[in-house]
């Protein structure tokens, strides 16, 4: 098992909304910590501080009906004073200490003759720092019991001499231990108090938050995530709403951006795969067309041979013979057979010279393709009904061979189409130069035809010459353009790349 999904972290990890709360509780809680820890020490000074202020007071109040009732010498007041004072439950001890740290009066008489020890754990924390320097009031446990002692020393003063030394600046002390439970307790239900507000608060932040956040924030992330997940497979599509202007609605929109682009580019790569497989597909075709068109183009010179230039050769052989027994017994036979073996002869060259034509004519290398177009054109429309015209006067000098061929040829099989299918009554071919390009146009005045049925199909013999042409252009880099309509007549715009002519 994967140790990060073993982990006790991993739903926070896996969750963006656990994250999120965790990324406001965290902090939450310690603010509201820091400030509840703040609260509850200032709370605790401020009612230190009221103790202070109250033991002060009391201190006052009754040393002054202490010192009152001790000028009379009314020792029954003072006692009937410390006993009220200790039934009003505010406090823990009352004592009345003389100089040496003897109780000399207490509540009902308790702890009365008792000397309280200096050295005592709850007494060091006044005594064990020089006398100037002493609280007047510290926390201090007593019997397992946090109490706020107030130490109130009673001053000696004029009316107090007659019965005290005058050299004594002290000649008692008020002792008071006030328990600080009841302050305590009021602490921590004010701490408990304050903790379940913070506690709330911080719940109904959750809930707030998570509300917020769900509808501001997941819920479109959410959403965002599902389409990349769909992106993913293959479902391009996919937008998403990019209404808002804040950082999420950005990313949407450069999410719908980026898939408006892809699915542009999908859709343009599968129209090049299509038509590469399709070219792909058409020049399997012709391939296929070419070889089974030469070697039908063998079958007809094989035939041709054999039965023109075959039954001629052996019909000379016979002349030869015939004339071999006239010329001595018929001299005048003999002379008119060489007659008709002169004529003989000379329809075979005649039938020789066109199967060289149809193969490849001397023209085209001697004269050029201008020489070698004309002089096919005429010899193969002648008959036709078909004008034909012939504009090459932007075109000086040769051209490479190997493109005069091509040019040929193409030539050759657009005035095959338009022989055989146009219904032309004219067709012209025009031949420029122009930035280094070769340009050339063959128009007809014939039918036309449906070029999206060319397109689609591959069985028409007119399809298969217009492939062939397109072929032989790509081979040189070229460019074709067909341009047609039922009734309109046809125009096939070349443009070759060229070198320099050659003079000539």
């Amino acid at each position: 098992m994967d140790s990060k999904k073993s982990s006790g972290f991993w739903p926070v990890k896996a969750n963006l909304r656990a994250k999120v709360t965790l990324g406001v509780v965290v902090p939450l809680t310690l603010i509201l910590g820091t400030f509840t820890i703040i609260e509850a020490s200032r709370h605790r000074e401020t009612e230190i501080y009221n103790l202070t202020i109250l033991a002060s007071q009391s201190g006052k109040v009754i040393e002054s009906s202490l010192r009152n009732a001790m000028l009379e010498s009314d020792f029954s007041e003072v006692q009937r004073i410390l006993d009220a004072v200790g039934d009003g439950g505010e406090f823990r001890i009352v004592y009345l200490l003389d100089s040496e740290g003897k109780v000399i009066f207490a509540p009902h008489g308790e702890g009365v003759g008792n000397r309280l020890d200096n050295n005592h754990p709850t007494c060091q924390a006044c005594h064990e720092l020089p006398p100037k320097s002493r609280p007047s009031s510290v926390v201090v446990t007593e019997e397992d019991q946090r109490v706020f002692r107030s130490m109130y020393p009673i001053r000696n003063a004029p009316e107090c001499m007659a019965c005290h030394d005058p050299e004594e600046p002290i000649i008692g002390l008020l002792l008071t231990d006030i328990p600080f439970a009841k302050v305590e307790s009021a602490l921590t239900a004010d701490l408990r108090e304050n903790l379940l507000w913070w506690l709330g608060t911080i719940f109904v932040t959750i809930i707030v938050v998570n509300i917020a956040m769900s509808n501001i924030v997941i819920s479109r992330l959410q959403k965002l995530a599902l389409a990349l997940v769909g992106f993913g497979q293959d479902q391009l599509s996919l937008r998403l709403p990019a209404d808002d202007p804040d950082e999420i609605g950005q990313l949407s929109k450069a999410f719908n951006n980026m898939s408006q682009r892809i699915e542009d580019e999908v859709a343009e790569n599968r129209a090049l795969s299509e038509h590469l497989y399709t070219e792909s597909k058409q020049r399997g075709e012709l391939l296929k067309h070419l070889i089974t068109a030469q070697e039908d183009e063998r079958k007809r010179l094989a035939r041709e041979l054999h039965d023109d230039l075959g039954q001629a050769l052996g019909a000379l052989a016979l002349q030869t013979e015939a004339i071999e027994q006239l010329i001595d017994k018929n001299p005048e036979g003999a002379i008119n057979q060489l007659d008709l073996t002169r004529d003989l002869i000379t329809d075979t060259t005649d039938r020789m010279y066109e199967l060289i034509l149809a193969l490849r004519p001397s023209t085209l290398d001697d004269l050029g393709l201008v020489a070698a177009l004309q002089t096919q054109a005429e010899r193969f429309l002648n008959g036709s009904g078909i004008d034909f015209e012939l504009n090459a006067d932007g075109l000086t000098g040769r051209l490479e061979p190997e493109m005069e061929t091509t040019l040929y040829r193409i030539y050759q099989e657009a005035l095959n189409n338009v022989r055989r299918h146009s219904g032309a009554k004219k067709v012209s071919i025009s031949i420029s130069m122009s930035d280094g390009f070769l340009v050339s146009e063959i128009q007809d005045d014939g039918r036309g035809f449906d070029l999206s049925r060319y397109n689609s199909s591959n069985d028409d013999h007119h399809a298969w010459g217009l492939l062939g042409i397109k072929e032989r252009v790509s081979q040189w880099g070229g460019e074709v353009e067909i341009i047609t309509k039922p009734g309109r007549g046809t125009l096939i715009h070349l443009c070759f790349p060229i070198a320099e002519l050659n003079g000539g």
